[in-house]
């Protein structure tokens, strides 16, 4: 059989709730005031004093040692004669003489330049027992400048050394003069008095002396066979 359904039972009615008696309200006091503390100012630190920072001395600039004074020499005490004497008066010095001017001109040494002499002999046609003149050939130059202005009384010529059998010398016998006008001057020699030559080594001494007087020389060998 089907079961019925049990009845609803009716909400239970609530009953009207009475309101709460209300609490007296605490009475406010005004909170006691505490005895204000006075605070005492804590005394503050002197500030420091900073003594300004002085700079560092520099360092003294090295000056160079004064020299040391030097003492004038006292001078000698003069003693006066009773009776003085004029002093005697000053002779002027002799002017320098001026010194020679030195004149170079084109082609030509200095004044006062000596003269250089180079010479070379060859017995040419001369020979033992014979009278022929032998050759001379003498380079007449002043400073490496050939002399061409010579003749034959600049020449002086003397011989040395005896060759046995030699009956004269050649001194100063020149047979033959040539200036050819290049500083060369060709002279041809014999014995003097017509003697015959021997064979031998003749040997001479040339002697040049221009007309400005300068001077040179050389030595002249002739070899004859």
């Amino acid at each position: 059989m089907a079961k019925k359904p049990a009845p609803k039972k009716a909400p239970a009615k609530k009953s009207a709730a009475k309101p709460a008696p209300k609490k007296a309200a605490p009475s406010k006091k005004p909170p006691a005031k505490k005895p204000a503390t006075v605070k005492k100012p804590t005394p503050k630190a002197a500030p420091i004093k900073k003594s300004p920072s002085k700079p560092a001395p520099k360092p003294a600039a090295k000056s160079a040692p004064a020299p040391a004074p030097v003492k004038k020499p006292e001078p000698a005490p003069v003693f006066k004669p009773v009776f003085e004497s004029p002093a005697p008066a000053a002779v002027p010095a002799p002017a320098p003489a001026p010194s020679p001017k030195v004149t170079i001109s084109k082609g030509s040494a200095p004044a006062g330049t000596p003269l250089t002499v180079a010479t070379q002999a060859s017995a040419g046609a001369a020979a033992n027992g014979n009278t022929h003149p032998a050759n001379i050939l003498a380079l007449v130059s002043s400073g490496g400048w050939p002399v061409t202005d010579l003749s034959k009384d600049n020449f002086t010529l003397m011989e040395y050394f005896e060759v046995p059998g030699q009956q004269a010398p050649f001194s100063n016998n020149i047979t033959s003069f040539r200036n050819v006008g290049t500083g060369a001057y060709l002279l041809q020699v014999k014995p003097i008095n017509s003697a015959p030559w021997r064979s031998g080594h003749h040997l001479a001494q040339i002697i040049v002396s221009s007309d400005d007087d300068r001077q040179g020389q050389g030595a002249v060998k002739i070899i004859i066979r």
